[in-house]
């Protein structure tokens, strides 16, 4: 049987090293030059790199400051020479890296597109052809006519992102450089990416979004001290690298919905499926209803139609039919055309010195988060085994296709308990455009004593980009009538065998 053709190549990087000589200050490099001793010391920000990217695939890069990310990613772009190894490129590759590395300050925004353009290969005809589109997605308006020193940075991240995604390039090296865009130009980023994905275009991108890398990256690379610490799937090395960094400095982990393997369905959880907006179109198109079976890259879905039936393991009860109307009647708007309709303003971005607090891109917003214990009262302590409902009324601004729920709960000390996600336990998938609540139902949280904080987030469709995230913002208590020491209470029994009895003897 002939063997499947190998996938082609687009980047192979063999036995890379990059050093720099780091000298003290000036006099000692001309010491050097102009005598026979060294006065430098030497620095492998890189050593030993072997990568391979397939045509089309994605690989990320992640590890901490100073680990050689950025470096790698110049060397790759031909800003700076390796000073070993080997590196082979097939096909155009466009960077988008330090922000104006390229741009002539003095040349306006339109000649340095014709410019950039030019040394990327592109002929006259075609730079002509690609500045309509380039200007358009750039937004620069009378600006792009203006010098370049007198663009901001988020201008100039907006021509440089332009320029790099519309010279049809085959090969897309991105540092970190989106983090500094607002958050309207982010979205619309990371849609080009994602569209450029499916055009098979190959990605290489830095970032310390670790929730991005594993949703845009088909393998990933971490870097540590200048070598590739591990590769190989995104969630694999994204968790062993956040295992390593939680031994390093006890921080928090990410708070953004993360996979799970058994459904709520499974843990009794009731969640309420939304009814087709009037006037809207069907959440789910026939085409779009592809089983995993049949496309296993394809998301796994499934669609219910009925408006207010709770998703459970068993026929709901009278209690759960009580406590599903009770969760509705505590969550219900006052007025929930007028909030609807209510102008939105821009996004809420807050920050907690540089961590984030609230953020997102939109297109959803979170008007209240609850609490709620078995009767569905709002609280803010339970007992160890009680039941507790999380539940999270937003609205939106324009309709959402195929949004992620998420509920992630934390202990107060940062540690993550747990945080399961509407997309793989495969409910709650259609189009929203009103006002809603979703919640997440714990039947009895086996959680012990101790002080818990909650995350909540609505994602989009590609689980990339949030478009409403709190972190860590909601809390509550736990007390508990034994004194269990850990985090969760867990069912057990003990049991003595006697093999021998001394006093026997």
């Amino acid at each position: 049987m002939d063997q499947p053709a190998p996938t082609p190549v687009a980047l192979r990087l063999r036995g890379l090293g990059k050093r720099y000589a780091i000298y003290p200050n000036d006099r000692s490099r001309l010491l050097e030059l102009v005598g026979t001793r060294r006065h430098h010391v030497e620095h492998w920000a890189l050593r030993e790199v072997d990568l391979e990217v397939p045509r089309g695939g994605a690989l990320g890069i992640i590890g901490p400051n100073g680990a050689g990310k950025s470096t790698l990613l110049r060397v790759l772009a031909g800003i700076s020479d390796p000073t070993e190894g080997t590196i082979e490129v097939q096909g155009r590759l466009a960077t988008l890296l330090d922000l104006g590395v390229g741009f002539h300050d003095t040349f306006t925004g339109r000649e340095n597109i014709a410019l950039t353009c030019n040394l990327l290969g592109l002929s006259a005809d075609q730079v002509e052809a690609r500045i309509p589109d380039i200007l358009r997605f750039a937004e620069l308006g009378a600006f792009i006519d203006h010098p370049v020193r007198t663009y901001s940075t988020g201008m100039c991240l907006r021509l440089g992102f332009a320029i790099a995604v519309h010279v049809d390039a085959e090969i897309l090296v991105i540092d970190e450089v989106l983090a500094v865009g607002d958050q309207y130009f982010q979205r619309k980023c990371l849609r080009k990416i994602s569209e450029l994905r499916a055009q098979g275009v190959t990605l290489v991108v830095v970032s310390h979004d670790l929730h991005a890398i594993r949703s845009l990256c088909d393998e990933v690379a971490w870097i540590e001290g200048g070598r590739v610490k591990k590769l190989g799937r995104p969630r694999e090395v994204v968790e062993a690298y956040l295992r390593l960094e939680g031994v390093r400095s006890a921080p928090s982990l990410p708070t953004h919905p993360v996979e799970v393997t058994q459904p709520l369905a499974a843990l009794g959880a009731g969640v309420v499926t939304p009814a087709t907006p009037p006037g809207s179109a069907s959440r789910v198109a026939p085409a779009e209803r592809v089983s995993a079976a049949s496309d296993p890259h394809a998301p796994r879905t499934t669609v219910r139609e009925d408006h207010l039936t709770p998703v459970l393991a068993t026929t709901p009860t009278t209690l759960e039919a009580e406590l599903l109307a009770a969760i509705r009647s505590t969550c219900a708007p006052a007025d929930a055309a007028a909030l609807f309709h209510s102008e939105a303003g821009a996004p809420p971005r807050e920050l907690d010195g540089e961590t984030p607090r609230i953020l997102g891109t939109g297109e959803v917003r979170i008007v209240a988060v609850r609490i709620l214990d078995a009767q569905a009262t709002p609280v803010e302590r339970i007992r160890t085994g009680d039941a507790l409902t999380v539940a999270v009324t937003f609205r939106t601004t324009e309709p959402v296709h195929r949004p992620i729920f998420g509920v992630a709960l934390f202990r107060d000390d940062g540690t993550y308990v747990f945080g399961p996600n509407t997309r793989w336990d495969e409910v709650l998938d259609g189009t929203y455009h009103g006002v809603y609540t979703y919640f997440a139902h714990y039947p009895g949280l086996p959680l012990l004593a101790g002080g818990y904080r909650v995350s909540v987030a609505v994602y989009d469709a590609g689980h990339v980009a949030p478009h409403a995230w709190h972190n860590q913002l909601h809390g509550f208590e736990v007390v508990s009538e034994v004194e269990d020491h850990g985090l969760v209470r867990i069912p057990h029994a003990w049991g003595m065998i006697r093999h021998h009895d001394g006093e026997a003897s």
